[in-house]
């Protein structure tokens, strides 16, 4: 029989905050994808499937700069491609937000702003070989905000967010700030959705409109596992069946805006805050693939139509790169 002396319990007690925190996103890890959340693979390719969504890949990021009382709020892109008639396909795009335990979405009490149309620029990418010359992998790429956005863009439109809505009664505020998105220009923005496009394309969905996820798949994306994922919007895109409309559709980068309402009744936030957090899909190839790259794809065919086409789709993006 093993016996633990009271000092030998003490260590080991010492040792529990520092596993929480090994499951939590560290702050250098801006955006993370399956790899770090350990979403299930099929063969070599990221699988993940929430409620009734299945995934080709996630990207999840803590929204910055949050009041003490949000810490730990999450939110977390999935794109899920589906081949249509005549070539087309479609890009569905979901967003999420990841609350920790302690924190009920039934609680919080503002606004999200997803800007569906990717900015001018890319975040930086590691370099990955292709058949004839080196190509930048932005299938793997990950940054934040700042890197892609003007900070001056950033920090007009998350101002001019906060004074809108402490000037509007709470029962209106979405709709106020959609309004304010629409009828104004911001100093900074001209390039943030696409070059000379303004803010582009943008959908506005209040905190009070979304639904919570039951945790009933084998992925579960997000960290530490403990935590609660809310649905919080849908957009759908088409595409053809080209690799540039690939690249472009499913690992676009997405700018979203979050707007937490502060009141001394209802809400968990005592002052009005804005935050801008950039989301992608990040998906990593397996160290394998190259090795095992026709068993795999065999498998797969037999295996799972999803990933099967997912194999061709990501295969074909590759190809046509190392050309």
């Amino acid at each position: 029989m093993v016996r633990i002396t009271p000092a030998s319990l003490a260590f080991l007690l010492s040792l529990l905050p520092a596993y929480g925190l090994s499951e939590d996103i560290k702050p250098s890890e801006s955006l993370v994808g399956c790899n770090e959340v350990s979403c299930p693979k099929e063969n070599t390719y990221d699988r993940c499937t929430v409620d009734d969504k299945t995934f080709l890949g996630i990207g999840l990021a803590r929204i910055p700069n949050v009041p003490s009382a949000l810490d730990g709020l999450s939110l977390i892109k999935g794109v899920n491609v589906s081949q249509r008639d005549r070539g087309a396909r479609q890009f569905n795009s979901a967003y999420y937000l990841g609350t920790p335990p302690e924190i009920d979405v039934k609680d919080l009490s503002g606004c999200v702003v997803i800007f569906n149309d990717p900015p001018e620029k890319q975040f930086d990418g590691p370099v990955k070989t292709g058949k004839d010359k080196n190509v930048t992998d932005v299938q793997a790429a990950r940054g934040t905000c700042p890197d892609v956005v003007e900070q001056k863009c950033i920090d007009t439109l998350t101002a001019r967010a906060r004074s809108l809505i402490n000037a509007t009664s709470n029962g209106s505020v979405c709709a106020a700030l959609e309004r304010e998105l629409k009828q104004n220009t911001f100093e900074g923005c001209g390039d943030l959705g696409g070059k000379g496009k303004g803010l582009g394309n943008f959908t506005v969905t209040s905190f009070g409109d979304i639904s919570t996820v039951k945790n009933s798949t084998d992925c579960w994306p997000i960290k530490p596992k403990s935590d609660d994922l809310a649905l919080v919007t849908e957009n759908i895109a088409m595409g053809n069946s080209t690799a540039t409309s690939m690249y472009q559709e499913a690992w676009k980068i997405t700018p979203v805006l979050t707007v937490f309402v502060g009141d001394n009744n209802n809400s968990l936030v005592d002052k009005t805050s804005a935050q801008m957090t950039c989301l992608k899909v990040v998906t990593e190839d397996n160290p394998d693939e190259e090795e095992n790259g026709s068993k795999n794809s065999a498998s797969m065919l037999s295996t799972s139509p999803y990933v099967a086409g997912m194999a061709i789709l990501i295969t074909a993006v590759w190809a046509a790169r190392a050309l």
